[in-house]
């Protein structure tokens, strides 16, 4: 071959590809060194034609393109531009909470490898990396898992091609049961907690653990959030963590949902202490935040609270409480009080009724002794039989008969089986083992199969 002599080669557009792609050139072309690449490259071309699977040379170099895109660039991309089911932008904090897992235990394996290179097998191998079961490996998972979901089905053109044919995550991934379990506060430690704080911070005890507000909530408030002319407190923002350029900042952003955009009632109880905290601790202007950092006067870090928080409790003997348990005490007393699911839903700012609901299955140890002090002298009165019972056969003035006596039982069996197990368990223990047996044998299967276990396993 002379030096400088290239071949250029080009085929007619096949017909049928007019009305799949727009802007097709009628002929194609294309420039070789060689004479025998080119007429490879024509002889391929043809094949394809004949067997109409011809894609025009951008559609396969905006393939090829994407098949070498690697996972950190495909990751950042989609974090970046992600939306909610309903179209909504990711909030700040769900995009930061993204972000750290795949920083802290994405990229460092898959970072440099291609979408595309990702099998099944490197995934199970990620998997396994874990020495044990633990929470964050099934969140990062699910992040994973949302990202190669959107790589099998997002169409990188006109024509429905996507980046991979199927996602590699085929692993079916659970939450490992919760080491903590929710604990509920008397008011007696309440008020235990709130002499524990530092001053400037006492207040929040009674935010989380009367008005039910999380600690994202409380941090976030403003000295114009409160009304105590009218006792009520507008809850409308949350402290959020934001990273640029690797910098972290703290910032006011908006609530867990819309729903959690709310204004509460203040308890007459609570009035001169938030107005001795605003005049002690929070600044005259409008914007001022109740809890304002030490050092910038701005909103306060998590972190920061925490640190106070976790000296606090462990002072009072209550090391394993959590922030979030005084929000769940101070919403499940209001069931305690009779608040309807509707009731819990505003003050709590919940979306759904199911996650209102929660709070109707888990009572005080002080509401469980209660219920079942009351429901012991229901079944002292109505089964506790009387020397009348025993000596005849039939009723007598002030001694009921056998059909309203078994109605009453049957009334207080209801009241039971609408117990939780433990308080329901807890009751039947109480009883001598004749009574036990009456209550028992008169649940459903499923309610006496259930109870009767868990009378087992207490009594072993």
């Amino acid at each position: 071959m002379a030096a400088g002599v290239v071949y250029q080669a080009s085929y007619n557009t096949p017909a049928w590809a007019f009305s799949e792609y727009r802007g097709l050139a009628t002929r194609q072309y294309h420039t070789f060194k060689d004479l025998l690449q080119a007429q490879g490259w024509l002889a391929e071309q043809q094949r394809k034609i004949y067997a109409g699977i011809w894609t025009p040379p951008e559609v396969d170099k905006a393939k090829a393109e994407a098949q070498g895109m690697k996972f950190a660039e495909y990751a950042d991309v989609w974090v970046a531009n992600r939306h909610k089911g309903n179209g909504e932008p990711l909030s700040e904090s769900t995009r930061t909470k993204y972000q750290e897992l795949l920083k802290n235990h994405l990229l460092p394996f898959f970072g440099g490898m291609t979408v595309a290179s990702i099998l099944p097998k490197d995934v199970q191998r990620w998997w396994d990396s874990y020495a044990k079961p633990v929470a964050i490996r099934v969140k990062a998972y699910e992040l994973l898992s949302s990202i190669m979901r959107s790589a099998e089905n997002d169409p990188l053109n006109a024509q429905g091609d996507t980046l991979i044919e199927r996602s590699p995550c085929r692993i079916k991934a659970t939450l490992p049961p919760k080491k903590h379990r929710t604990i509920n506060v008397e008011i007696s430690e309440l008020e235990k907690l709130y002499e524990a704080m530092p001053e400037r911070l006492r207040l929040s005890i009674f935010l989380g653990g009367v008005m039910g507000l999380r600690i994202g909530e409380v941090l976030a408030l403003r000295r114009c959030d409160v009304n105590l002319r009218e006792k009520t407190l507008h809850v409308c923002g949350s402290v959020k963590v934001r990273e640029i350029d690797g910098v972290q900042e703290v910032v006011r952003g908006t609530t867990k949902t819309p729903n959690s955009d709310r204004v509460l009632d203040i308890p007459e109880y609570l009035c001169p202490l938030i107005e001795k905290h605003l005049h002690s601790f929070v600044g005259g202007e409008k914007s001022a935040p109740l809890f304002p950092a030490r050092r910038s006067g701005g909103f306060m870090r998590e972190n920061s609270f925490n640190n106070r928080w976790g000296l606090a409790r462990a002072s009072v003997g209550l090391s394993d409480l959590r922030f979030h348990d005084l929000r769940h005490t101070a919403l499940q007393r209001l069931v305690e009080h009779g608040a309807s699911v509707n009731l819990v839903m505003a003050v709590a700012g919940h979306s759904t009724m199911a996650t209102a609901s929660v709070y109707q299955d888990n009572v005080s140890s002080s509401y469980r002794h209660d219920v079942m002090k009351r429901v012991n002298r229901q079944l002292l009165d109505e089964l506790e039989p009387s020397e009348k019972d025993l000596g005849e056969s039939l009723p007598s003035r002030g001694n009921p008969g056998k059909g309203e006596e078994l109605g009453r039982l049957q009334s207080l069996v209801k009241d039971l089986e609408q117990m939780d197990l433990d308080t329901r368990s807890a009751v039947l223990l109480n009883l001598d083992k004749e009574k036990r047996s009456r209550v028992l044998a008169s649940f459903s299967k499923e309610t006496q199969i259930q109870t009767m276990t868990s009378l087992f396993e207490k009594e072993a």
